[in-house]
């Protein structure tokens, strides 16, 4: 089966040598992506995050519904929680009702300092 390996400079950058995402048959991998070096508050980072997957499904002609799984990454999972009503709305606008599955894990650090969120998708066309 072919592999794509793909980059969207315009869209989600990447900080080093690896591929955006991969297209494989008809599945998506997506790196994780973050709100880069934004200072802005959790909530907000989640959602500069997922706007950022949204964009790169929309280049590929796919929408956040055809998400399957989600995997966050958190570096604080205190923070996490105590903004817990202001992400599920974030989540809602996004996915308007239709949630894929999502493992959030708390970590120590993620690649820049003020990232407090990282998300990878896998999507399903």
């Amino acid at each position: 089966m072919d592999k794509e390996f793909k980059n969207y400079p315009d869209i989600a950058p990447v900080m080093g040598a690896y591929s955006r995402a991969t297209k494989v048959g008809n599945t998506f991998y997506m790196a994780g992506c973050t709100a880069g070096d934004s200072t802005a508050p959790l909530p907000d980072q989640v959602r500069l995050t997922l706007e950022k997957i949204k964009g790169v499904l929309e280049a590929e002609g796919l929408s956040i519904a055809d998400i399957v799984k989600l995997t966050t990454f958190v570096t604080d999972v205190k923070e996490w929680a105590a903004n817990g009503d202001a992400i599920n709305a974030v989540f809602k606008d996004i996915f308007q009702g239709k949630y894929p599955p999502n493992t959030m894990i708390g970590c120590a650090a993620l690649a820049l300092p003020s990232m407090k969120v990282e998300i990878e998708a896998i999507a399903v066309f």
